[in-house]
């Protein structure tokens, strides 16, 4: 089963609207990717929640948490990189990936997508992804 990290705004995505994004949450939940999730992760997904635009209270974003929780696999990071100098909070993607023997990182930032490749592991978008392991025919 592949392994994939999904940058917050890729999750989120999942969690609000339907289209690609979405459908890779209904797949890890369906078994059919084990999505990798870091503690620095989490606690960006959270921040980012925060956001008036999203207009939630703490106790309205612990549904979120606790799908996040269930879903993706949890894992304690001990790499510390910093390849990504222009929003260097991008590089805990990175580093949740490596350790977490990932096979893609899913976002649809441009500081992450740039790299293409880290490691051997795919930067791609949701389309991307969707496409390549053949979910999605490509159009």
């Amino acid at each position: 089963m592949k392994r994939v990290v999904l940058d917050t705004n890729v999750t989120i995505a999942a969690l609000f609207w339907k289209g690609h994004p979405r459908t890779i949450y209904d797949l890890v939940h369906d078994k059919k990717f084990t999505m990798l999730l870091s503690p620095d992760m989490e606690n960006e997904f959270i921040r980012v929640l925060g956001y008036p635009k999203f207009g939630l209270s703490p106790n309205e974003m612990q549904p979120f948490i606790k799908n996040l929780r269930r879903i993706a696999e949890l894992l304690k990071t001990t790499t510390r990189i910093s390849v990504i100098t222009s929003d260097p909070t991008d590089n805990i993607f990175l580093e949740c990936a490596l350790d977490g023997c990932a096979d893609y990182v899913v976002s649809g930032d441009k500081h992450l997508l740039k790299l293409g490749v880290f490691s051997g592991i795919k930067i791609v978008n949701a389309r991307e992804l969707l496409i390549g392991e053949g979910f999605l025919a490509e159009s």
